[in-house]
């Protein structure tokens, strides 16, 4: 009878991956210093901080969808040609 595997160690790549402080190892993550910046807020202000955002992508939207229609219908101009220039 075979004997059952056992469970490897972790591999180099994920001891890479996360530090041993659970931190991430990016040095500018966008996520962690997300996170980081809003953890000392009251949820309150997070809950605050979150509607505006929303309402700021909504309002994004609309300018969008605004535009997208104000563009309906419209031809396409010519397309741009590049001409190559060469300098010195």
């Amino acid at each position: 009878m075979p004997e059952p595997e056992r469970p490897t160690e972790p591999s180099e790549d994920h001891d890479a991956a996360t530090r041993a402080d659970g931190t991430c190892p990016v040095a500018w993550c966008p996520f962690c210093l997300a996170a980081s910046a809003v953890q000392p807020l009251s949820p309150d202000v997070v809950g605050h901080l979150l509607k505006a955002g929303t309402e700021l992508f909504l309002a994004f939207r609309s300018v969008i969808e605004t535009r997208a229609d104000d563009l309906e219908g419209v031809t396409p101009a010519e397309p741009v040609r590049l001409e190559k220039i060469d300098v010195g």
